[in-house]
């Protein structure tokens, strides 16, 4: 867990510009927020929501930004398109 939450808050960080961005919009300290990339200190509930949040919603920007007409085909292995030609 914490290495999933030092992740979730860098990538925070990415999307808000920087990690003093991050902190000020997350309302923390930034020797807290070193701690808690660093996995040295448990992210209270509360921080990681809110850092989930901005994660999300910029996915979900990006996702409305997306032109493609249809979404991603995801290619069967080998032994899954052998199983259903066989099968037919």
């Amino acid at each position: 867990m914490l290495d999933f939450q030092g992740r979730l808050l860098k990538r925070a960080a990415e999307i808000c510009g920087n990690p003093g961005a991050l902190c000020s919009r997350l309302h923390v300290s930034e020797h807290s927020l070193r701690l808690w990339i660093d996995g040295k200190a448990r992210l209270p509930e509360q921080v990681f929501l809110s850092a989930a949040d901005i994660v999300l919603e910029d996915d979900l920007a990006r996702a409305a930004q997306d032109r493609r007409a249809r979404p991603r085909v995801v290619a069967l292995p080998d032994s899954a398109a052998n199983e259903e030609s066989s099968a037919a």
